[in-house]
């Protein structure tokens, strides 16, 4: 009889379970070989679980099975094969249709009759009733650890690192997750991702931002620190609101939020406005709270006027003067300012003295070791879900991943931080480059992504009748 072996396992990890590809063989080869069948093909698929059969190997046996290759399926165990009744179902059927026949090497499954074919249809039933009641037991655990306001082990969010399992402010990424909450009070989730691709800015991930990205950021309750659960659910890709989400304050000491209750609440309601409208402004000043006065401290806020030409004449006053009346600085056109700014930017660009620490690793490698170490976290959770591993090994694999996650986010902080610098001179170089043709939106964006403050001084009055500009000097800057 021709017989065809089949096997598989989920990862690596279960060769210590007695299960490798290996050993899987062997025994199948000397079974044959009592039974005294000849093996015409052997199918293997590594690193793929059993809850479906969109495998490799399996599709190439499917398709065989068709052409009647074979007169028979061997396999060490069941659920080396299939573990959803469903699925079980339609391969027997097809083999049923093929005349092909079903063995399992160390259990008394066969379908050369009625009575085979029930009892391996009750126990595929039983398998996949244990697989289900296992993701029921995890489930009802982490609703559990959810409610006492700790986090189920997800990675850390963009703005956070894990740090012996708690989650300590990122610096670097912080800084961009208040850039993403300010921006939104004046443009959309796609203008934002644009503009943080552009400043060379990546998610956690290594990936280009996106509106999906942005407005997960500003869903996102983590960062008043609330832990939330149960959010979405994913179903063949898709991913789902569960409409049973689960939001607890985070039981950690010294957790500090990034952004305030308050804020989040009113971008909560900034974003259900916008689902059903479109938003724009065109009224961006770029040296609004940015540029100050040296005179009075205060600082300068845009204005325009319509000029009987038709032009628009685009000012800044000083609130000092306006607001308060102690200073007498008159109002800047933007033309003036604009020309100061962009002659202090070389000078900017040259006093940035900042020591570069060496970089032995690049970003791009360190990411594809994380990508390794999530794989290996999913594959060791597939493996614990299907009980193939047991509780105990399920923790020491992720615990041993989370301290390798551990030192790798730490040495892409120190690679971040070394390439800050580079960024910071290209994006002024860029900036003074491309002035002239950016939009209002995107001077202001970058005029406050870089600078804290530029300290103005009128260093020669206007006089609007002999056709004499004002004389600006930027005499202080303060860079974010």
């Amino acid at each position: 009889m021709r017989c065809a072996v089949y096997r598989r396992v989920s990862t690596d990890m279960q060769a210590e379970e007695g299960f490798s590809l290996e050993a899987q063989k062997v025994r199948l080869n000397a079974y044959a070989e009592s039974q005294g069948w000849t093996i015409v093909e052997d199918y293997c698929d590594e690193g793929f679980s059993a809850k479906n059969i969109d495998r490799p190997e399996m599709q190439r046996l499917i398709t065989d099975i068709q052409n009647k290759k074979f007169d028979l399926v061997l396999v060490y165990r069941l659920d080396r094969f299939v573990r959803s009744v469903v699925d079980l179902h339609e391969l027997l059927q097809l083999m049923e249709k093929y005349d092909v026949k079903f063995k399992s090497a160390t259990e008394m499954f066969d379908t050369t009759s009625a009575t085979g074919r029930l009892f391996i249809t009750l126990i595929a039933t039983l398998a996949q009733w244990e697989r289900e009641t296992i993701a029921e037991r995890v489930h009802m655990g982490m609703t559990k650890k959810v409610e006492l306001g700790e986090r189920n082990g997800a990675p850390a969010p963009y703005g956070y690192d894990l740090v012996n399992r708690e989650l300590i402010i990122n610096a670097q990424e912080s800084k961009w997750v208040k850039y993403i909450f300010n921006r939104y009070g004046l443009v959309g989730s796609q203008t934002i991702a644009k503009e943080l691709n552009r400043k060379g800015i990546s998610t956690k991930k290594g990936e280009v931002w996106s509106d999906f990205s942005v407005r997960y950021i500003l869903k996102n309750p983590i960062y008043t620190g609330l832990v939330r659960w149960n959010y979405e659910s994913a179903n063949k890709g898709v991913r789902k609101k569960t409409g049973e989400e689960i939001i607890t304050e985070l039981a950690q000491p010294n957790f500090e939020a990034i952004i305030s209750t308050e804020i989040f609440k009113e971008t909560q309601k900034l974003m259900a406005q916008r689902s059903n409208q479109a938003f724009r402004s065109d009224n961006f000043y770029p040296f609004s709270g940015v540029a100050k006065c040296e005179k009075c401290g205060y600082s300068f806020t845009g204005g325009f006027k319509k000029l009987k030409s038709g032009k628009v004449h685009r000012f800044y006053k000083c609130r000092g003067r306006i607001n308060f009346g102690i200073c007498d600085v008159q109002v800047i056109s933007e033309a003036a300012i604009e020309e100061a700014f962009l002659d202090i930017l070389e000078l900017v660009k040259t006093e940035l003295a900042i020591e570069q620490p060496g970089q032995t690793v690049s970003t791009e490698d360190i990411q594809k070791r994380l990508n390794r170490l999530k794989r290996k976290k999913e594959r060791a959770e597939e493996l614990y879900l299907e009980g193939d591993i047991s509780k105990d090994k399920y923790i020491r694999i992720t615990e041993g991943i989370k301290v390798e996650e551990k030192d790798l986010y730490s040495v892409l902080d120190t690679t971040n931080n070394a390439q800050s610098l580079d960024q910071v001179k290209e994006l002024l170089q860029n900036l003074k480059n491309e002035w002239q043709y950016f939009p209002y939106e995107t001077r202001k964006q970058a005029v406050h992504s870089l600078f804290k403050s530029i300290t103005i001084r009128l260093a020669e009055k206007a006089n609007q009748g002999r056709g004499k500009k004002a004389k600006i000097e930027i005499v202080d800057y303060k860079l974010n």
